[in-house]
């Protein structure tokens, strides 16, 4: 099971709540609320020569849940928590997500001097477990 594959499932599962879901980075003039998530780390398992297993990955998945209010951006974070609380199976890239930490915090992306909008931020760090399926 590729890295790339694990992105593709998270992305399709994260897709789920919210359609403005990017890898990386956000694309420009796209509208709040969104999320922007990157695996942050990742650590796969060593298969021991000649016991057939299928692979598991250990990694950190950063997520930023941004929004123009700080309800918006907590029901964002409700939302991901939500998602994640029971494992998520995809059938389509042949694995299991399954959560086991969950944290967050809080920001402004600017000093809100009430004369411009400023977004708040929800960076969530989500420790998952992905097993092959197939």
């Amino acid at each position: 099971m590729s890295l790339s594959n694990i992105q593709c499932a998270i992305q399709d599962a994260i897709s789920t709540t919210n359609t403005f879901t990017f890898s990386g980075v956000r694309q420009a003039g796209i509208a709040t609320p969104c999320y922007v998530y990157e695996i942050t780390s990742a650590a796969v398992d060593v298969v021991t020569s000649g016991i057939p297993t299928l692979c598991h990955w250990t990694l950190t998945l950063q997520v930023q849940a941004i929004a123009d209010t700080v309800d918006d951006c907590l029901a964002l974070v409700d939302d991901l928590r939500t998602l994640f609380d029971t494992p998520i199976t995809s059938t389509s890239y042949d694995c299991v997500l399954v959560l086991s930490a969950f944290s967050v915090t809080m920001s402004t992306e600017s000093i809100d001097d009430g004369k411009t909008d400023a977004e708040r931020i929800g960076t969530i760090q989500l420790e998952l477990l992905v097993q092959e399926t197939t």
